[in-house]
């Protein structure tokens, strides 16, 4: 019995992408064109595409079309905490596009949660998170940096930021020293769900993180919201 003829799609589609014949970059037919040079339907196409998009292959942006993103299938991020080190893995392992940065006034934001900054306010950074090499981020994500360290702000255009908590240890000595976070199930916000591919309302993983250094000094907050299906957390807990 043969496969699907979305599977067939997916799997030619998929073929010509790593073998380069479509390059990172490049932009596919409009459906209609494509799905008629193919032989297939529209909904047999969009299921393809979707697919090659779940592996990070392609990406579908509105009023541009479907690109190609990567050559290489994406494997999803999988976060294996058992201490402060693999806690923090997903900083090190991936690269954070800083989209905005502005102050805000305590008690102006609900992800604040009625934490004060010493200072009033809050230095509010917005971006995504994605694996290196890759076009399409695995998360989006905000992060509230306490007042006495917003002076960050200016370093955030480097190229190689990989996290906020560790401008602030290399600019102020700081060091994060403990780390509270809790995972929820959510409704995706639309700001979201355009960021990482999901349809707004779809379900994702919320993951929020406070940041304390010394002295339990709050010095982070940070909010990420995850498509699901492309990430996986895991806790190892050893009893003695």
């Amino acid at each position: 019995m043969s496969a699907p003829r979305h599977k067939l799609l997916t799997r030619s589609l998929r073929d010509e992408i790593v073998s380069g014949r479509w390059k990172v970059g490049d932009r596919l037919p409009p459906e209609v064109d494509f799905a008629a040079e193919r032989g297939v339907s529209r909904t047999t196409l969009r299921r393809a595409l979707s697919e090659l998009e779940s592996e990070g292959l392609v990406a579908r942006r509105k009023r541009v079309g479907t690109i190609v993103a990567s050559q290489v299938p994406q494997q999803h991020f999988r976060m294996a905490t058992n201490g402060m080190p693999e806690l923090m893995r997903v900083t090190r392992e991936t690269v954070l596009d800083i989209w905005t940065s502005r102050h805000i006034e305590n008690h102006s934001d609900p992800a604040l949660g009625g934490r004060e900054s010493p200072t009033g306010y809050w230095l509010e950074v917005v971006g995504v998170r994605r694996i290196p090499g890759r076009l399409r981020p695995f998360n989006w994500t905000r992060m509230f940096v306490s007042g006495p360290y917003a002076g960050i702000e200016p370093s955030l255009s480097r190229h190689n930021v990989g996290s906020i908590y560790a401008l602030i240890e290399e600019m102020f000595s700081r060091p994060v020293v403990r780390v509270s976070q809790s995972v929820n199930a959510v409704v995706c916000p639309p700001i979201a769900a355009d960021a990482i591919g999901l349809s707004p309302d779809a379900p994702a993983l919320q993951i929020d993180a406070d940041l304390y250094s010394h002295n339990d000094e709050l010095i982070e907050i940070s909010q990420a919201i995850y498509d699901p299906a492309r990430f996986q957390v895991r806790t190892d807990v050893l009893v003695k």
